[in-house]
């Protein structure tokens, strides 16, 4: 056992750095995703799926280093790569509202001002769309009508059409 250690003492070590460089990451992250809803009080809703947009981009990042340490060869990991790419920008290309809706909640979370709880009114597709803002997932945004049903739109929808912030949130 002594011997395996010894022997692969650099890789232990370099994987253990890349471990808490990795936990200092997401601290780091979480601290910045934390402090926009501080900024904005409301926005504590979407904050869990931030999370989890991060935390896979931190972990495909730890993965991808613990690979090239423990001695997966570059052009293993490079064809590895390039092969998942590959299939997610066909996917995403086949389907590019996908990648421009889970981008526009991630603008929608830290650079706008419309939080859960607004109502709001949008203009899209020629007609007057208004209502509480109820959810804010990886794809849509959910209002709820006076009527009380609700209006699903891609999130994208906020980003490209013009919508006005009726009222803030009830507190």
């Amino acid at each position: 056992m002594e011997q395996l250690i010894a022997a692969h003492l650099p890789q232990i070590l370099e994987s253990v750095a890349c471990l808490l460089g990795y936990i200092a990451l997401r601290r780091i992250g979480r601290f910045f995703v934390r402090s926009a809803v501080v900024r904005s009080a409301y926005k504590a809703g979407e904050e869990g799926s931030v999370l989890r947009l991060l935390d896979l981009l931190f972990l495909v990042v730890l993965a991808l280093v613990l690979a090239a340490i423990w001695g997966m060869k570059q052009n293993e990991i490079l064809l590895f790569a390039t092969s998942v790419i590959t299939v997610l920008g066909v996917a995403f290309f086949a389907e590019m509202s996908i990648l421009s809706n889970v981008t526009a909640s991630v603008v929608l979370f830290f650079q706008h001002p419309v939080k859960v709880g607004d109502r709001i009114r949008v203009q899209f597709e020629g007609q007057e769309l208004e209502g509480e803002l109820v959810d804010i997932t990886y794809f849509f945004v959910f209002l709820r009508t006076d009527e009380g049903g609700t209006i699903s739109l891609p999130n994208a929808v906020l980003l490209k059409n013009a919508f006005t912030i009726v009222a803030p949130p009830r507190p």
